[in-house]
């Protein structure tokens, strides 16, 4: 049986449903995971050389682009399924020989990605990463789904969307949880600029965008079809009103600890379990109960409306932001998670 699977991630619905097939796999089998970004090399672009040479201190972070969001939120797949993993990327314009080489290099004994396939005379011309993948590894390729022969069903578009975003606010809760517990285990007090960029990132996000989109076509859509879901419902939304409450609260505490209180520090420290503890419980119950009510009840028509929403770049009916500018604080406090040095205990 396999014991260590490298699994390349992007930005990709099909990248997403990969990991969620992966992450199954691995719980199955008992294996962990290393997930790989093969990050484009930006310094090679026309965009980039320019920035390089004009402003300097701004080309680490373009370069770095997605490439920490993208693997702490397959990193909080892993987590939410109890599946063992590490992260790693490399800068390439080559990226099937990149995740040959990234599975050597880690030891793993099975590749498994998703391809997007090529038909038609395109297929001749060019052929596809896993192919490349496929010709090159020496070890087992196990591709999951090939999208060209079966297209994305509306469902798993806008599930895939729903739980990427449960998996932006997990990876943001767990970064908080570190925060926290580093400064309890050196006795220091906590980097608050990072905890109120990830108060504010768990605050607005969910408040103005996940939660009233979840309300407004996934719980309204479920109650038409289903009755007896009303609930549950009504628990989930009042999950998010409470989580509401507890992170004002934070965010009240964060100021007082700004202003010299240490002992609203400790408290704030502990007022973040009490979040984590809340978003967990929130996100069992709607991935575990909801969703799977919601794919037995809802049809394809509702499936649309609630891709359609999710998958929106910018709609103005949902709070001041748009989806782009909390895309970017998420990713910014991505880089800021990984790139934070760790105190000496």
């Amino acid at each position: 049986m396999f014991k260590h699977l490298l699994v390349p991630v992007d930005d990709s619905t099909l990248s997403a449903l990969n990991v969620n097939e992966a992450v199954r796999l691995a719980a199955a089998w008992g294996a962990w995971i290393t997930f790989f970004h093969a990050t484009p090399d930006y310094a090679a672009t026309q965009d980039g050389a320019i920035l390089r040479s004009v402003t300097p201190d701004e080309f680490p972070q373009e370069a770095i682009g997605e490439t920490h969001s993208i693997l702490q939120k397959a990193k909080a797949s892993a987590a939410a399924a109890g599946v063992r993993c590490e992260v790693a990327s490399r800068v390439c314009d080559r990226s099937a020989q990149a995740i040959v080489d990234a599975a050597a290099q880690h030891a793993c004994d099975l590749i498994v990605m998703a391809s997007h396939g090529v038909r038609g005379l395109k297929g001749w011309l060019h052929k596809s990463h896993t192919e490349q993948v496929l010709r090159l590894a020496p070890m087992p390729l196990l591709v999951t789904r090939v999208e060209a022969n079966e297209p994305l069903r509306a469902s798993e578009r806008a599930i895939a969307a729903i739980l990427d975003e449960h998996r932006s606010i997990a990876s943001v809760v767990s970064g908080m949880q570190e925060l926290v517990n580093e400064a309890r285990s050196s006795a220091t007090a906590p980097n608050l600029d990072v905890l109120e960029g990830m108060l504010t990132y768990l605050r607005d996000f969910p408040l103005r965008l996940h939660h009233p989109k979840e309300e407004q076509y996934l719980h309204r859509m479920l109650r038409q079809r289903h009755a007896d879901c009303e609930s549950v419902l009504r628990e989930v939304e009042a999950q998010h009103e409470r989580e509401h409450v507890l992170l004002a609260e934070a965010s009240a505490r964060l100021l007082e600890g700004r202003r010299g209180a240490r002992a609203k520090e400790a408290e704030l420290a502990s007022q973040v379990d009490i979040i984590a503890e809340a978003v967990w419980a929130h996100l069992r119950l709607e991935e575990d109960t909801v969703l799977p009510l919601a794919k037995v009840h809802l049809n394809d028509q509702d499936w649309s409306a609630i891709a359609a929403a999710f998958e929106a770049h910018d709609d103005p009916g949902f709070g001041a932001l748009p989806a782009p500018e909390f895309r970017r604080l998420f990713t910014r406090i991505a880089n800021l998670m990984t790139t934070m040095p760790k105190r000496a205990h």
